[in-house]
């Protein structure tokens, strides 16, 4: 079984090119900071097909729901969350499981 974490998200306009540029950035950092991460994909990919009016989105894949919740309390996605939520007006989150 393998967890997609999917977000999608939507800049204030006020955020410079440069500060979206770095939240999506930290976003496709984390894998590298997080071992609970299986991988991710981030880009054009992600939130062109879904995009809904939203500006970026990154997927993240877990092996496990245990996987997928060591995540979220872990302090560089904390960090993350901390960091990018001026730039940030709105953000879907949604998990799917696959076989």
């Amino acid at each position: 079984m393998t967890i997609h974490h999917i977000v999608l998200y939507k800049f204030k306009p006020e955020a410079t090119p440069e500060q979206r540029q770095s939240v999506k950035d930290s976003a496709a950092a984390l894998a590298s900071q997080i071992p609970a991460i299986q991988s991710l994909v981030s880009g054009e990919t992600v939130f062109n097909p879904l995009g809904h009016g939203y500006d970026a989105g990154v997927i993240f894949l877990f092996e496990s729901v245990v996987k997928l919740n060591e995540y979220r309390p872990h302090k560089a996605h904390l960090d993350y969350q901390a960091f990018s939520a001026p730039y940030i007006e709105d953000k879907l989150i949604f998990d799917i499981e696959t076989a």
